[in-house]
Parts: structure tokens; C-alpha cells; sequence
């Protein structure tokens, strides 16, 4: 696996929540080989399914065959609420501060890691508050971990500015369709469990604030959108799911600009 270091790529991949799906992996990293030939990595937002046992086994030989026929040489991944954060934080405690490989390609992100690619600065902030949580066991579909604790934020913020700033969870303030669904509240969630989104919502935003970067990528909301916050310019991206049109966004490394990868563009090189 290509080690975490500058390199002279030109574009990245961010790819939006995928839930273990083998079924989406054939055909979400194929349209990255269409669409988007010349990119090697794919950066991923979480809820991107780490289990351990066979299902997760399964799911991680799929993004290898499939990456390997699309020239992917890397999937880096900032974990979702909905991965075994058990396991996770087991990994992480074996390996302090670096990422954990997982595959041939797919390594997980520590919270508050910083990495570079084309000579831009990357800051990874993992995790989110599942808000059904309340009808999840935890241990077995629901782990604690999930959620960020004030020495992750503190630790994040140190590091000091990067360009882009990769989270799971959604901040405050961010797209209109995330801002109206935490509004009106179509499920019906209790107020514990708004409560408990809300905290989780706070604690990442604090390491938006602090680390000041140009762009914020994020999934765990479903809902695919973008807005430019008119006093500062800086940039909130929304991605959709596994199964849903804009999951996938690709990324100029050169200008910070970005757009849904949804129509073949001209070769990149």
C-alpha cells in the first residue's frame, strides 16, 4: 500500500457512505475508472463498513478486486457511526497515531490525523452519534466509541489549520437539506436522541472552527448537498449513500474545487 506521503496526484475521489454494500462497490469504483481515470485514491467518509468476521472480510475483498481493476492503490478511510468502534479503538490503541491497514488498499483513519496529497493538507475526524441508537444493542450494533470525546477534539485542533477537513458526522450550520431534517425531525426521533446528535454535532463542529479549512466533507446524513457560506467562502459538501446519485465527488487538488462525479469528464492525467 502507498504510504501516507505527498505525491504528485492531481485528484482525489471522496466517496460518501457505503454500509458494507458489495453490491454498490461494483459499480460505484467501476464509474470512478469511467469517469474519472488518473485518480489513485479515494477518500471516504465513514459508515464504510468495518465489521470483523466474514461479512466485513467479504466486503474489504471487494473494494481490493474492484480497486485493483480501476487503479485505485488507496481507500482512506475516516469511520463512520455505524462500524465496530470496539474494534476500532482496539486497533488504534495497537497502532498510536497512525492509521490501521485493514486491506491491501483500505486503511482507517485515527481521529484528528493529518495527511497530504498533492501538496494539500488533509485533517480526518471520525465518528458521529447514531441517533437510534435507542434501538440498537449495544456491543453488538451499537458501540459507545462512536462518539468523540473532548481530548479527540482538543487533539484535532492542536495540529493547526488544513485545507480539508474529512468528517462523518454533520456540523452546525452546514447544507440546507441537513440543516431542515435536524429542523423538523421527519422520524420522529426522542429528545434524548436529538439530544445526543446534537452534542456529537457540537463537538465536531468545534474542530471545524479550529482547524479552519477551506472545505468540509461529510457524510451520515443521506442527503446529498452543498453551500458556501457567504461571510467566509468556505465550503460544506453533504454526500449521499450507498444506492443514491451523488455519493461520489471529485476533487481538484490544485484549486480546491469539486464536483459530483456523475458525467464522464475529460481525462485526468
Amino acid at each position: 500500500m502507498a504510504p501516507l506521503t505527498p505525491t504528485d496526484e492531481t485528484h482525489v475521489v471522496i466517496a460518501g457512505d457505503w454500509h458494507g454494500n458489495v453490491n454498490w462497490i461494483g459499480k460505484a469504483v467501476p464509474s470512478i475508472a469511467r469517469n474519472a481515470p488518473g485518480v489513485r485514491t479515494i477518500l471516504h467518509v465513514g459508515d464504510f463498513g468495518i465489521w470483523p468476521g466474514a461479512g466485513g472480510r467479504k466486503f474489504l475483498d471487494a473494494v481490493d478486486f474492484w480497486c485493483a481493476r480501476a487503479g485505485i492503490s488507496r481507500v482512506l478511510v475516516t469511520p463512520g457511526n455505524h462500524e465496530n468502534w470496539d474494534w476500532l479503538e482496539e486497533a488504534f490503541a495497537s497502532e498510536p497515531g497512525n492509521p490501521v491497514a485493514l486491506s491491501s488498499v483500505v486503511e482507517v483513519l485515527p481521529r484528528g490525523y493529518r495527511f497530504e496529497i498533492g501538496k494539500r493538507t488533509f485533517a480526518s475526524f471520525g465518528g458521529a452519534a447514531s441517533v437510534d441508537s435507542e434501538m440498537r444493542s449495544e456491543g453488538i450494533d451499537w458501540f459507545p466509541g462512536e462518539l468523540p470525546t473532548e481530548q479527540d477534539v482538543e487533539r484535532a485542533i492542536s495540529g493547526g489549520p488544513a485545507d480539508v477537513l474529512l468528517t462523518h458526522e454533520a456540523i452546525d450550520g452546514g447544507t440546507p437539506a441537513s440543516e431542515d431534517m435536524l429542523s423538523s425531525n421527519p422520524m420522529r426521533w426522542s429528545p434524548e436522541a436529538l439530544d445526543y446528535s446534537s452534542r456529537s454535532r457540537a463537538l465536531v463542529t468545534r474542530v471545524w472552527d479550529g482547524v479552519a479549512p477551506s472545505l468540509v466533507f461529510h457524510g451520515h446524513m443521506h442527503l446529498a448537498d452543498q453551500v458556501t457560506l457567504p461571510a467566509s467562502g468556505r465550503q460544506v459538501v453533504s454526500l449521499g449513500r450507498d444506492g443514491q446519485t451523488r455519493n461520489l465527488a471529485l476533487l481538484d487538488l490544485a484549486t480546491l474545487n469539486w464536483r459530483w462525479l456523475e458525467r464522464a469528464p475529460k481525462e485526468i492525467r
